[in-house]
């Protein structure tokens, strides 16, 4: 049970906007609270991910370990957020780690209470796939843009802008899209 605070704060949460009370209560009953200290692994790369986070204080950090040790942080998130989308879905080991870069307030859904709502509740468990298909969305976005954009300030470097234009084709091609 979250506490009356946790359960308002997820309420307020712009990823949920368009979600009826009476599915946001259904995810709110499905949630479990906690908190780690900054610094805390809450995700690690290559390792299985049994829940969905929802980050309603603090900020963590994604990151990615490289096997010659080097580490490249991919990005930051602050409150409110939601990590642990792909390998929640997809059952697969994370491809990033996250960490807690401050104590961190966390709401978790992990599998069994997933596949509760989606039992009792599928309207609810419904919404809750439309909103993380369209964070997921937001995000590809940002990265294409991103890609795109530095792409465009390096014009002269057509060998790397080739190579963008080939793994854009790649990734549409073999993701069924």
């Amino acid at each position: 049970m979250l506490s009356t605070a946790a359960a308002e704060q997820f309420l307020a949460v712009p990823l949920l906007a368009e979600v009826s009370r009476e599915s946001r209560q259904a995810l709110v009953d499905a949630l479990e609270e906690g908190h780690a200290k900054a610094g805390a692994t809450l995700i690690g790369q290559d390792k299985p991910n049994e829940q969905l986070s929802f980050l309603i204080g603090g900020t963590v950090a994604v990151t990615h370990d490289f096997p010659d040790s080097r580490r490249e942080t991919v990005t930051t998130l602050s409150a409110p957020a939601v990590f642990g989308m792909p390998s929640f879905f997809l059952a697969s080991p994370s491809l990033v780690s996250i960490r807690a870069v401050t104590n961190v307030h966390i709401l978790t859904l992990s599998h069994p209470a997933h596949e509760a709502l989606r039992r009792d509740h599928p309207r609810a468990a419904e919404a809750l796939s439309i909103a993380v298909v369209r964070e997921l969305a937001d995000r590809f976005d940002v990265l294409v843009k991103r890609v795109s954009d530095h792409m465009a300030e390096h014009k002269g470097d057509a060998p790397r802008a080739s190579e963008w234009s080939s793994f854009r084709a790649q990734l549409f091609e073999d993701g069924g899209t």
